[in-house]
């Protein structure tokens, strides 16, 4: 009988950790990217905020509190706000980006590496961001403008087109 009861139990703890690991996104944080550039107490504070509490998501499971404050507690450590707090500023200059963003669009091929993304639709356009620039810029197609990033909008736009591509299907494969 103690032998059912703690193998009930057991159980019980498996299935409750399992349907609480479930972000607001559906995501786990172990694959989202937003905090990637982020080291020691910094990144801990941003997963904590954007990926496993999902602050800037308004269905997250965290009280207001909490969020407000794990984001205070990031913002004074870095003095600059949190990355998932950050949008990228090519969806409203480019609609292929806000197109991509929402599903509009359909992401074909997604070339990727730590500092470049683009993203190719079946009509032959394609997003780009590109962080290794001495001035890194998002851009459609390599035609003018082209509009100048601040590294936290690099990785706003980055993980915007990563997960364009992800929410399809398609993976990102490394430059040839």
């Amino acid at each position: 009988m103690r032998k059912e009861l703690s193998l009930l139990l057991f159980g019980l703890l498996v299935a409750w950790s399992a349907a609480w690991a479930k972000t607001p996104d559906g995501k786990p944080p172990s694959q989202e990217t937003i905090c990637d550039g982020q080291t020691g107490a910094a990144f801990g504070l941003c997963n904590a905020y954007c990926e496993a509490m999902d602050c800037d998501n308004p269905n997250h499971h965290a009280s207001d509190t909490a969020c407000a404050q794990v984001k205070q507690n990031y913002e004074r450590k870095t003095g600059r706000p949190l990355p998932c707090e950050i949008e990228c500023p090519c969806v409203k200059q480019f609609p292929l980006f806000a197109d991509l963003a929402s599903g509009a669009a359909t992401a074909l091929q997604c070339i990727a590496d730590s500092q470049l993304i683009s993203v190719a639709t079946p009509q032959g356009t394609f997003a780009i961001v590109n962080g290794a620039a001495m001035a890194p810029f998002c851009n459609v197609n390599l035609v003018p403008p082209f509009v100048e990033l601040t590294q936290p909008e690099v990785v706003a736009c980055r993980d915007l087109l990563l997960k364009a591509a992800a929410s399809q299907g398609v993976d990102c494969v490394p430059p040839e």
